[in-house]
């Protein structure tokens, strides 16, 4: 066996040593190496969002009084609409339309479709929001009916200037009409009608006009009997007249007008 000299055990002393330091080093160091490039990415990225956050905070009062305005807006939209829609406003509308086609516009029909809900806005993102008078959540509903009618050229025209001219959220959506080629047109005007509800305004009756509801006396004339909506809202009542021995009995109840 060969001998080992005393030289020789002192490089490989060396050679372990300086191998021994090199692990302790770089191991480290390499450690060291990725967690500065993950700093950098974090830090990049950072910079980035710091960035963007800095041109919101130059332009904070830009937004914040663009936001009002905005808020006003959608405040101003979603009140100008009623909160829903009853059978009595598409009557009133028909006979609105009615009356402007001066007798050149005739009903066959009435058609009144059940209402949809066009979109939804939660309540959690009316609240977020922060817009007054509205706490959500809201529903945007549509109705359609179907006039079908009776006219002419003319009437049709009157019909469509009253529709223009009516203070209801709603829209035309469709126009079909037959024409027998005698000038009459038969046909159905459809009409969108649209609400919000949950926009805390509360639903608003038609304005009824008075209108003639009969005689005092059939069998003898007399003057005519006019019923306003503060008539037909009293309570039945019975009145008796005495005259000349014989008690003329009158009465009149909440169904005097039908």
């Amino acid at each position: 066996m060969k001998k080992i000299t005393d030289t020789q055990i002192f490089a490989l002393l060396l050679v372990l040593a300086v191998g021994m330091f090199l692990l302790v080093y770089f191991l480290p160091f390499a450690n060291l190496k990725a967690d500065v490039d993950s700093y950098k990415t974090s830090n990049s990225s950072l910079r980035s969002e710091i960035s963007e956050l800095q041109v919101y905070h130059d332009n904070r009062a830009q937004y914040e009084s663009d936001t009002e305005v905005l808020k006003k807006e959608v405040s101003n939209i979603v009140t100008a609409f009623p909160s829903e829609y009853k059978e009595e406003d598409y009557i009133m509308e028909a006979v609105k339309i009615e009356n402007a086609c001066d007798n050149k516009l005739y009903y066959e029909s009435i058609n009144m479709g059940e209402p949809s809900v066009l979109t939804s806005i939660d309540e959690a993102t009316i609240k977020q929001a922060e817009i007054e008078d509205l706490a959500g959540p809201i529903d945007f509903v549509s109705v359609d009916v179907d006039y079908n009618n009776t006219t002419n050229y003319p009437g049709l025209k009157d019909a469509l200037a009253e529709i223009f001219a009516s203070p209801y959220k709603l829209n035309i959506k469709q126009i079909t009409y037959t024409n027998d080629g005698t000038g009459v047109l038969d046909g159905v005007i459809k009409l969108g009608y649209y609400s919000i509800s949950g926009n805390g305004r509360e639903y608003s009756y038609p304005q009824i006009p008075e209108y003639q509801a009969g005689t005092t006396n059939i069998f003898i004339g007399g003057n005519l009997l006019v019923m306003t909506d503060e008539d037909l809202s009293q309570p039945a009542e019975t009145t008796e007249e005495v005259t000349d021995g014989t008690t003329e009995v009158t009465e009149y109840t909440e169904n005097a007008g039908q």
